[in-house]
């Protein structure tokens, strides 16, 4: 049969038809659109403070009576994991210094081949919902050799920058441990820009990042070669403390300590741990200066430190982290005072079992947890046995004569029919 030729017009109309479906499949799409989340309805009502909590891979943001609140993230993607060990904390959302701003990371909607482990997403956003803004996406960026994980995140003491740690692992491990190298990044909020600020050249089980300070021009962080064993047999070990002089590459260790740097980025608190039960410690610095404390002060079961903003206070919390039956001594709270001739740490014997956790960032409210008093209602051992969490106004805290007097003064902020523990029902701390 002859096969009919198409005129000029048909072939015309023919070619349209084609470009246009293949205009309207387009190229493949690797990447979800990212749209900005609307700031939160009805938004605030009232001047605050207010708690930070997360809720269901959600950020949710309250007052300290529940009577209002709304939601600062909406997509269920929020990646934020407890801290290891016997820690309190989190590693995927940091509120910045001033406690107007949070940064937090997420999976991504839609994966792909160039998503690696971990977060994909670093966004930041005012506290009151306003100006969220996406600061990373990892998969737009090649990662270096080997197998990437990303880890924690923080703030820089100015507020100007936040940092984040990509754990690089072998592809092929020389032996089944597989002991990551630690990068840490940073991005400028104002334009964006991204640079590495350094990458230890060692490996090791953990590194975990404390504190930024610009002021000091310092990096802080704890890294440890070797994961203990058995761990549930050594102290309270967090590994070396490591200082590291950003420019220079210089670095100093305690070995091994922990560190908290106060808000304001200017001092540091040096705590020395150990890594045997019964080796000698060495003696808490304050800026490198000898601290003057209680006969009966364990800095390696120190807890937490809860800084003021206003002034260079720091409430401290000794504490195992487990009840356990006939054998776990109650919390110790501490007040470390730097003013007058000497700086010292101050026992606290009026609040037995409470752990203070933070100050608000205008210094008028203090977020404790009650630690469980009747640990024999338990059976064994259980981690961060909280009876309660309980806010009150720092002035009623530090007037208080007994633990029962400050708990009426208090508001109850969990959920009393829900169990306590670890995760201390998901508050993270305070916002502006």
């Amino acid at each position: 049969m002859e096969r009919k030729r198409l005129n000029r017009a048909e072939s015309m109309a023919v070619l349209a038809l084609l470009l246009l479906f293949l205009g309207c499949r387009g190229p493949r799409q690797t990447r979800e659109a990212v749209v900005p989340e609307p700031a939160p309805t009805p938004g605030r009502m009232g001047t605050g403070p207010w708690l930070l909590q997360l809720h269901q891979s959600n950020l949710w943001v309250r007052t300290p009576l529940g009577d209002a609140g709304y939601a600062l993230t909406r997509s269920g993607r929020v990646v934020s994991e407890m801290l290891g060990g016997h820690e309190l904390g989190w590693t995927g959302v940091a509120i910045s210094p001033d406690g107007r701003q949070v940064a937090y990371v997420e999976t991504a909607e839609n994966p792909d081949a160039n998503t690696i482990g971990g977060w994909s997403l670093l966004w930041v956003v005012n506290a009151d919902g306003s100006g969220r803004h996406l600061l990373v996406d990892l998969r737009e960026h090649l990662p270096p050799e080997g197998v990437i994980r990303a880890g924690p995140i923080l703030w820089s003491s100015d507020g100007s920058r936040v940092a984040y740690v990509l754990y690089s692992y072998e592809k092929k491990p020389r032996s089944r441990t597989r002991h990551p190298l630690a990068i840490v990044d940073a991005v400028e909020l104002a334009s964006g820009r991204r640079e590495t600020l350094f990458q230890w050249p060692e490996r090791g089980s953990s590194f975990e990042p404390r504190g930024w300070s610009v002021e000091r021009g310092e990096f802080y962080f704890t890294f440890e070669r070797e994961t203990p064993s058995p761990p549930e047999f050594t102290p309270w070990g967090v590994g070396d403390f490591v200082t590291l002089r950003l420019g220079s590459g210089e670095s100093t260790r305690a070995l091994p300590a922990q560190g908290s740097l106060s808000p304001d980025g200017q001092h540091l608190l040096l705590l020395p741990s150990m890594l045997r039960w019964g080796d000698k410690l060495g003696p808490p610095l304050w800026d490198g200066q000898e601290l003057v404390v209680p006969q009966d002060f364990s800095s390696f079961l120190v807890q937490r430190v809860a800084w003021m903003h206003g002034q260079p206070v720091a409430y401290i919390t000794t504490y195992r982290g487990a009840e356990c039956i006939f054998r776990t001594p109650p919390p110790v709270l501490y007040r470390l005072e730097v003013g007058g001739s000497s700086p010292r740490v101050e026992r606290r014997t009026e609040h037995p079992w409470l752990l203070v956790l933070e100050l608000s960032p205008d210094d008028a409210y203090v977020l404790m947890a009650v630690v469980a008093r009747h640990p024999q209602d338990r059976d064994g051992c259980a981690l961060h046995s909280f009876e309660s969490l309980l806010v009150a106004e720092r002035s009623r805290f530090e007037a208080s004569t007994s633990l029962e007097e400050l708990i009426a003064a208090s508001v109850r902020v969990d959920a009393p029919v829900s169990q306590l523990g670890r995760p201390l029902q998901g508050f993270i701390g305070w916002l502006r």
